[in-house]
């Protein structure tokens, strides 16, 4: 059996391998084919599993990751209470309204209606081969009524995915022929295709498919970095430029803290929107907070929810924000971001001392000592040290910060 990896989600890099065996345990891929670490890839990956002809795919994540003291669990909470909050019919219209229609409301929470989670596509030809492919987007609704809808989903993005272009028609075409397969589905039942050409296609001259709508919603802390549409990615040879209008385009609907105003969303995405071009910066967020009080002083608790998630202030969480309640039964941003700046200095010091034992680790390995040699000199477990080692030696030429920064992905 071959196993094939040929695709990552988020901004990790594309990992390809190829090894051989009789069984696979997704939690220990890494472990069985020895490939790479479980410290160096934390996002989501396909699998494509190629034996006898079959081809079947299948979506792994690998939720391993370490930065602090040193060794961490990396917590996908944030990106599920993300969807969460985006997946309740006034924040996810008020995105699309706010993003795509300068605050025309278009798109009403009574138009909506729930759509199966998963998009997927499953070739069943009566020959030895099929190929399976499968999406989960972060929120999926339907538009209008049962009979004539729009499809309308969302992937949110916190980092730059320099391949989205590719996700986003994937997402799409799948959508479309996850639709073609229920019209087939529903002839075979009806046994109604009459011409050649109908059953051959499975499709009849009168069907039609609902249109689908794909968002990027990226809510990064700097400008995305990447490309907007499929010719942003791809390359033609000299002498071909002719060629371009023969190869059609297909743009994202991005909708970002850059290219939207804030004053075009209704609901608590505004501030999300308002705040995010400083998240970046504890200081210049603080120093825009001050200037705007009236905004801050008396937050909402899902104001606060989104800022948790989206902006990241963990100290305005469910639990945590109940010490920045106000006389008016809202919650004090202002005195969120005092605590939240010592957090940063504390972070800071923390980075510090990891960037260092990085540092020392890579002299050591330089030096031929093992992993258990340096965790005992180091006086730490060596699943402490592991993945710092894992990652110092599988990329001898990256800087201490750059390690540290994938520690922390």
């Amino acid at each position: 059996m071959y196993i094939f990896i040929f695709g990552a989600e988020s901004a990790a890099p594309l990992i390809l391998f190829a090894a051989r065996g009789s069984s696979l345990q997704g939690s220990d891929l890494n472990c069985r084919f020895g490939c790479f670490p479980s410290s160096v890839c934390t996002a989501p990956f396909w699998v494509v599993f190629c034996f006898e002809g079959w081809q079947i795919c299948r979506r792994y994540s690998v939720p391993v990751s370490v930065k602090g003291g040193i060794s961490v669990q990396k917590k996908k909470g944030m990106n599920v209470k993300g969807k969460q909050l985006l997946r309740k019919p006034a924040f996810f219209c008020d995105l699309i309204n706010g993003g795509l229609f300068n605050g025309r409301q278009r798109i009403l929470p009574h138009m909506l209606r729930g759509m199966p989670e998963v998009l997927g596509y499953s070739s069943d030809d009566r020959g030895k081969k099929q190929v399976h492919l499968e999406r989960i987007p972060d929120v999926i609704y339907a538009a209008g009524n049962e009979e004539d809808y729009l499809l309308l989903m969302d992937e949110n993005q916190q980092q730059t995915d320099f391949s989205m272009p590719l996700r986003n028609m994937l997402n799409t075409a799948l959508a479309y022929m996850q639709q073609k397969k229920q019209i087939e589905e529903l002839h075979r039942q009806r046994h109604d295709l009459k011409s050649g050409s109908e059953y051959l296609s499975g499709f009849a001259e009168q069907d039609r498919l609902h249109p689908v709508i794909c968002i990027i919603f990226y809510h990064g802390e700097i400008p995305w970095e990447g490309g907007t549409s499929l010719y942003d990615i791809l390359r033609f040879p000299a002498g071909f430029d002719d060629m371009k209008r023969l190869c059609p385009d297909f743009p994202m609907n991005l909708i970002h803290a850059w290219n939207v105003d804030p004053e075009h969303f209704r609901t608590e995405l505004r501030v999300v929107f308002e705040l995010l071009p400083y998240a970046a910066d504890k200081e210049r967020l603080q120093e825009y907070v001050r200037s705007h009080p009236q905004h801050f002083r008396n937050l909402t608790a899902e104001e606060c929810d989104m800022l948790e998630v989206f902006i990241g202030m963990k100290n305005l969480g469910e639990t945590e924000r109940e010490g920045y309640r106000n006389d008016e039964g809202g919650y004090d941003m202002c005195t969120a971001l005092v605590e939240l700046r010592q957090e940063g200095r504390e972070e800071g010091k923390l980075e510090g001392e990891i960037v260092k034992i990085i540092s020392i680790v890579r002299k050591k390995l330089r030096k031929g000592k093992s992993l258990s040699v340096i965790a005992e000199e180091l006086e730490e477990t060596e699943e402490t040290i592991a993945p710092v080692f894992e990652l110092v030696k599988a990329y001898p030429d990256t800087s201490d910060d750059d390690i540290y920064a994938m520690l922390g992905k």
